[in-house]
């Protein structure tokens, strides 16, 4: 059986933990491809890959990592995804959307997330949002199955 995939754009603002005051745009788009649907039912969680947007840390670079998809079981989607910054750098965000039935579209929206050195040190925390009223039909329309 074939699996399915999708894309989505997050976008907010980060800042440094060293600059806790001077907030910076943040985005990043993310194409995400499943196992095939047997082997995602048994661990759903999808492949992403994509860019991230982060001036002063990472502008337009690669990212590859997980997304888990298991929201039924744990209520949670987690994002864990690593990239090279403009320093040539490795560094890791790690974010999750805790999803609430009584606010269903602000949970499903809103990811807080933080940005890991290679040390596993936290570098930068964020706050991204899908935005729902002008991204919801461009991700309807990018759903698709895959092979």
């Amino acid at each position: 059986m074939s699996g399915f995939e999708f894309r989505e754009t997050m976008a907010g603002s980060y800042h440094r933990v060293d600059e806790p005051h001077k907030e910076r745009p943040l985005a990043f788009t993310i194409r995400a491809k499943s196992a095939p649907l047997l082997r995602f039912l048994r661990r759903p969680e999808v492949e992403i890959e994509g860019a991230i947007d982060a001036p002063g840390l990472a502008d337009h670079r690669y990212l590859r990592g997980t997304l888990g998809m298991d929201l039924l079981r744990t209520g949670t989607l987690p994002y864990a995804f690593h990239f090279r910054g403009d320093d040539d750098k490795p560094y890791v965000f790690e974010g999750q959307k805790d999803v609430s039935a009584r606010e269903l579209v602000e949970s499903m929206t809103v990811l807080p997330g933080a940005i890991k050195n290679e040390e596993g040190a936290i570098v930068a925390r964020a706050l991204l949002r899908f935005d729902a009223r002008s991204d919801l039909v461009k991700f309807l329309k990018s759903f698709r199955l895959s092979r």
